[in-house]
């Protein structure tokens, strides 16, 4: 039995008819429109089938893209607090805090010369919350972020050999290279034991390690720190640091008083 006799007998038992043929204005071809119980069907198969075979490969591009940001989330570090928050949510107090705002929507845009911000202030005052605003809409937008706290990186480091794994530093510093937009929240708060000398060598290490990879990079560096803190804490590696953090870098200086204490006396 040839194709088209198999099919007009499934027809047959299913009760559909063909009552004539039509032209599809989308992809020009001509196919048969068909009646089952009084219901026409004047659809295009051949259009059909195609818009089911892209959605089956978008819902393919989709899982590997999610598969590939999830590679770069389980690296993250966010405060707690900040999660779910959104620019709506971050209310400016200061002049310095609504520009804060301002140059973080237009770095989400792209509107910009300048390729990484520095955000420099004191505690409480959103640098975090903007920064982790920022996070969002780079993923909306497709791209791989990753928000990691200092403290904790640091943190995660001297266990690697415990809890994470032996070769946990280098597939972390990698994926710091790699990904589309690093956030490094709040430098210099880590404590490291200082050396001979009273400077945090080590941490030093490790933090100009991740801002030279980052070079020509989209990041975004937070800190309550000023350079002549961080030069003072990071010793012999602090100029080469800063000035990695501040190469095509907007430097955002916010203040205003500590949100988080409001309404404490």
């Amino acid at each position: 039995m040839s194709l088209k006799n198999s099919m007009d007998e499934i027809r047959k038992r299913m009760g559909i008819e063909v009552v004539g043929e039509a032209t599809c204005g989308e992809c020009g071809k001509t196919f048969e429109i068909t009646r089952r119980h009084d219901v026409v069907s004047d659809h295009c198969p051949h259009c059909l089938i195609k818009e089911e075979d892209d959605r089956l490969k978008q819902s393919l591009q989709d899982q590997q893209h999610n598969r590939h940001v999830r590679k770069y989330e389980r690296y993250c570090s966010i405060p707690d607090d900040i999660i779910g928050k959104t620019f709506d949510d971050y209310t400016p107090h200061t002049s310095s805090q609504k520009q804060a705002r301002a140059i973080s929507e237009r770095f989400v845009t792209g509107d910009m010369q300048e390729h990484s911000l520095v955000f420099q202030g004191s505690t409480g005052i959103g640098k975090s919350h903007l920064s982790y605003c920022i996070k969002q809409a780079f993923n909306e937008q497709g791209k791989t972020v990753i928000f990691i706290d200092t403290p904790e990186m640091m943190n995660r480091i001297k266990q690697s050999f415990g809890n994470y794994g032996d070769n946990y530093q280098e597939q972390l510093l990698k994926a710091m290279k790699n990904t589309d937009l690093l956030i490094l929240d709040d430098i210099g708060a880590e404590y490291v034991k200082p050396d001979a000398n009273g400077y945090e060598s080590w941490a030093a290490d490790i933090i100009f390690q991740i801002v030279n990879s980052r070079l020509g990079k989209q990041s975004i560096y937070t800190t309550n720190y000023t350079s002549k803190d961080l030069a003072k804490k990071y010793g012999m590696l602090s100029k080469r640091i800063i000035s990695r953090m501040m190469s095509k870098a907007k430097v955002i200086k916010v203040d205003g008083e500590d949100q988080r204490l409001k309404g404490f006396e």
